[in-house]
């Protein structure tokens, strides 16, 4: 029985604690403000005994409670894509040894599972996985928050329309992800031990990626660069001297 050396389930990517609490605690905030506005102001707004007019109450009550989403949704909106950690599902070939692992990640087959840990609008984590082929490489863009998306292809499609109305809605409930954003740099791949790993895996989403917005227009013959040009990484013996 072979002895394997990395995980299944293989950290490519880890974005870190401190980041990911940060984002965590700014969303806890919007949230714990719009939970006070709720329990607190706008029953104040409603019983306002200066306004005589019941339903100028209940619509200023409305208004306040409208407010006190805006940053929950913004929030939301803008952190939607964070990527906390990047697994890759390994097969055996790939797990008994790091030289095996590389040459594996170099022609990474199309239909490789990979899963994206974002965090949901109440700060809980949220795994999405993908297929490889179903990923592409975004350009960068003025207001746009993610560098990779899922493309919506046939096969998705057509499992959507074989689902009944509720599971559509109850999908749409669990807060889907189809945008996602990988920070640049061996500072969130070094953790993992192989960073190569992630960079391999870049390369093949940017090869596959479609250079958006055609022959003309601003995104033309433009797509997004997830890795930058690195010189390999130079494994040294350790060398001792002896006197």
């Amino acid at each position: 029985m072979p002895r394997y050396g990395y995980d299944e389930n293989f950290v490519i990517y880890d974005a870190g604690d401190l980041r990911t609490a940060w984002l965590a605690f700014w969303k806890g905030i919007a949230l714990f403000q719009f939970g006070v506005v709720c329990v607190f102001l706008a029953p104040v707004a409603y019983h306002n005994e200066n306004q005589p007019d019941p339903k100028q109450r209940l619509l200023q009550a409305g208004g306040v409670i409208l407010l006190s989403i805006v940053p929950v949704a913004a929030l939301s909106y803008l952190t939607s894509p964070f990527v906390k950690t990047i697994y890759l599902r390994l097969p055996s070939i790939a797990r008994t040894s790091r030289p095996a692992l590389i040459r594996w990640t170099q022609n990474l087959p199309a239909n490789t599972e990979i899963e994206f840990t974002t965090l949901r609008a109440f700060p809980f984590k949220r795994n999405t996985a993908v297929l490889l082929k179903e990923l592409r490489a975004l350009p960068p863009q003025s207001w746009r928050f993610a560098n990779l998306e899922r493309v919506k292809g046939p096969e998705w499609r057509k499992e959507q329309k074989q689902r009944p109305w509720w599971e559509k809605f109850l999908g749409v409930l669990n807060e889907p992800r189809f945008k996602f954003y990988v920070k640049e740099g061996r500072l969130y791949t070094q953790k993992t031990g192989v960073p190569e790993v992630w960079e391999n895996v870049a390369r093949a989403i940017q090869k596959q990626s479609v250079p958006m917005g055609g022959e003309s227009g601003r995104d033309a013959g433009r797509t997004a660069k997830l890795v930058k040009d690195l010189p390999p990484i130079r494994h040294v013996r350790r060398q001792t001297t002896r006197r």
